[in-house]
């Protein structure tokens, strides 16, 4: 990885093409605070930028992946500072959704409210055993925010999506396996391992045909049938000129393994 800004409340370390991203305010269960949500936005940033990145993994430190908004800082919000809180919510869910690398959410503990909204932000979640997840607004009085209402909605339906919202109900990880918001779920002492396997699986595909699988998926909630169909036409066409995929065939007549370049 290139040299990084230095910030204090995101570890960054780089392994097998896979930047992996901790939030590191583990006495407060890695909450949003102003200081956090400007250091992943820095980290987002940076790896976005640096072509030795393949995967990003965000997890959090301590034990949990995080509790969303900070609550000690609740309650004491004029409506203006309240705004450009949430606009800077959905901005980091934003950015980790379009990062142009694979992403997981790798979640111990808990992921609630905006983290929960984070997580889901990801195009992968693996969860530990342990993994709760609560879209957890409603305990506090607040309407949902960060994406989590959009993203439950387009994961489980709208019935579904509108129980959680409504109940705050938590979320254990065979259930988010059951409901399709984890991909996977691991035991506690094999999930840091199983996780480095599972994004360096990512981290050694085809970049460009990995980024445009991505967009197209994204995009077909909000597509008809025939622009779907545009979109992947496009992506097919240009990903067919890709050095990955002209080595790929090759691969495949000589009946070697293909070890993809990212090009």
């Amino acid at each position: 990885m290139s040299t990084p800004t230095p910030l204090k409340f995101v570890d960054r370390q780089l392994r097998d093409g896979v930047a992996y991203l901790t939030l590191n305010r583990p006495e407060a269960m890695n909450a949003l605070s102003p200081d956090v949500r400007e250091d992943l936005r820095t980290a987002l940033l940076d790896v976005n930028e640096d072509d030795e990145v393949r995967c990003v993994v965000l997890s959090g430190a301590g034990g949990n992946f995080c509790a969303g908004g900070d609550v000690k800082r609740m309650g004491k919000r004029t409506p203006a500072r309240g705004a450009v809180r949430l606009a800077l919510g959905r901005e980091l869910v934003e950015l980790f959704r379009g990062v142009r690398v694979p992403t997981i959410a790798a979640v111990r503990g808990h992921a609630v409210g905006a983290g929960f909204g984070l997580a889901m932000g990801a195009d992968m979640i693996l969860a530990e055993s342990g993994a709760r997840f609560q879209c957890g607004f409603i305990k506090r009085g607040l309407a949902p925010d960060s994406s989590v209402s959009y993203l439950l909605a387009q994961q489980l339906g709208t019935r579904r999506a509108m129980f959680y919202a409504m109940t705050g109900e938590v979320i254990d990880a065979s259930t988010a396996v059951d409901l399709g918001i984890a991909a996977r779920e691991y035991a506690a002492e094999q999930f840091e391992e199983r996780t480095h396997q599972f994004a360096q699986r990512l981290a050694e595909g085809p970049t460009a045909a990995l980024f445009a699988t991505r967009k197209a998926v994204h995009a077909a909630a909000d597509l008809t049938f025939a622009q779907s169909w545009e979109f992947e036409s496009f992506a097919a066409a240009v990903t067919s000129t890709t050095l990955d995929h002209k080595n790929a065939v090759e691969a495949f007549k000589a009946k070697t393994t293909i070890r993809f370049q990212g090009e």
